[in-house]
């Protein structure tokens, strides 16, 4: 085998790994679901699984930071309320919510990111706390599940829009858009901080502003993942996103992002969020007790990162 490719197998052990585990899941999903692979099952399952995917995002971002988010669930479902209880009189009413619930979203995230940078406290001990204030903000707006999402823009989200798979579509966005962002200064700038951030600082970066927006741009995922979510629902409940939270950590982590920083791909963590996602259905069609499947859920991505990180030092030692 040339050497090129040794470095390309080499370097992406984690990401092969968790295409493998994909693959297996996917065929025993065909076995409950023979329409698996059509359009149709596509843009369902897509619709599915995008929160979980953006707020994954999220997390990862701060995580490469060298933090860790736990007021992701609050800040999704604060995003989500604020979209789905806006009710504008004319045109464009949706895009105005849009813009209204990221601003709203991105605001929870900057506040978050100026105490970690500011306060000199863990970040997740300052996270932790965020989530106890901005869930008590969300049910100050929504106090109860509730709120609308035109019907219109619900079915083009869950069932395709003009044989486009809109969710889909997303993730490809999601993906390019960090690709880019990798090139420019603010992208290096994260991976630097979170990977060194005494030498990013004698290097002349601004870490607190890196930082700040950092956690910024990580509740804009969050805030796209709660539009997506009320979208897909069609209204909006406040307390929804907390399992997001911990699913998203798992997702990341699964996908390769280290907790130190510094480390990790997006599209490593794309894949653990289907990983995640295709393993929750799997479970739902078992017919087991849901007890069980949190049970089995926990052994499986145990047993999974065991074997990734073991794959990972095999291949680079």
């Amino acid at each position: 085998m040339p050497e090129k490719f040794k470095v390309a197998a080499r370097d992406n052990t984690d990401l092969l790994g968790l295409l493998a585990l994909l693959f297996v899941l996917l065929v025993a999903y065909q076995h409950y679901d023979s329409s698996l692979l059509t359009p149709a099952s596509v843009t369902i399952l897509s619709a599915q699984f995008l929160p979980l995917i953006l707020a994954a995002a999220g997390q990862t971002t701060v995580m490469l930071l060298g933090g860790i988010d736990l007021s992701l669930g609050a800040v999704l479902g604060l995003s989500m309320a604020v979209f789905a209880i806006y009710d504008p009189q004319g045109t464009g009413g949706v895009l105005v919510a849009m813009v209204l619930a990221l601003v709203v979203a991105m605001a929870a995230g900057a506040v978050n990111g100026t105490l970690v940078a500011y306060a000199g406290l863990p970040p997740i001990v300052v996270t932790l706390a965020a989530s106890f204030l901005w869930t008590g903000v969300t049910l100050v707006v929504l106090p109860q599940p509730g709120g609308h999402v035109p019907g219109g823009l619900v079915n083009a989200y869950n069932n395709g829009w003009y044989g486009i798979a809109l969710p889909a579509v997303a993730v490809g966005v999601v993906l390019a858009g960090w690709k880019l962002l990798r090139t420019t200064r603010h992208g290096l700038a994260l991976y630097a901080v979170g990977g060194n951030e005494h030498g990013a600082y004698a290097s002349g970066l601004h870490t607190r502003g890196v930082k700040i927006s950092g956690y910024a741009l990580a509740a804009a995922f969050s805030g796209l993942a709660g539009i997506g979510l009320a979208v897909q629902t069609g209204s909006a409940d406040p307390t929804i996103g907390v399992p997001y939270t911990l699913n998203s950590i798992a997702a990341s982590v699964l996908g390769g992002i280290s907790f130190f920083g510094g480390v990790g791909r997006m599209r490593g963590t794309v894949l653990g969020a289907l990983v995640i996602g295709l393993l929750t259905n799997l479970l739902l069609f078992t017919g087991i007790s849901p007890f069980y499947q949190l049970i089995l859920q926990g052994v499986i991505l145990v047993v999974a990162l065991t074997l990734k990180t073991y794959l990972t030092r095999e291949a680079t030692a």
